[in-house]
């Protein structure tokens, strides 16, 4: 990628930026670990209930803005891979929480690593005013990692 063109917005070109890095390092730990790759629903599922655990479908769904259906199919898909667990809720026995199982939450930390080294890897091949510059942005990109989607997007028509 070279350097943006002079008449483009800078804040666009921060967003193509940023998709851009989304789009091509969004499986970078499953690809460095040999991970069975999982679909994004279950990814969005298991981030959630790795964020909240012992949270149910119905909330989940709520924080997702899916339905309830689609986040009890994934939420199978996931328990059958070993991925998430059910326990019943102790106040109200109709109910399961959800909660991360061991493997699911090694996969994660063996993730956040190759994650952080190939990043440090990166940091450090930048001259220092760049990589300062990168490491200034930590607080913003968190913040745009936390960024909700209000009002949920309305479904398409067709």
């Amino acid at each position: 990628m070279g350097e943006p063109a002079q008449d483009i917005d800078p804040q666009r070109a921060f967003a193509g930026a940023v998709h851009g890095v989304v789009l091509r390092l969004r499986r970078l730990g499953e690809r460095r670990l040999a991970l069975e790759p999982i679909p994004l629903s279950e990814v969005d599922v298991l981030m959630q209930v790795h964020e909240h655990p012992g949270c149910s479908v119905t909330q989940i769904a709520q924080t997702l803005t899916l339905a309830p259906s689609n986040v009890s199919t994934t939420v199978g898909q996931l328990v059958a891979r070993g991925l998430l667990e059910r326990r019943p809720d102790p106040a109200d026995g109709r109910r399961h929480l959800l909660y991360s199982t061991p493997g699911a939450e090694l996969d994660r930390a063996r993730i956040d690593e190759a994650w952080a080294r190939v990043i440090t890897e990166f940091l450090e091949g930048l001259p220092a005013d760049q990589r300062a510059a990168a490491l200034a942005a930590t607080e913003p990109l968190r913040r745009l990692a936390e960024l909700r989607l209000d009002p949920p997007p309305q479904p398409c028509d067709g």
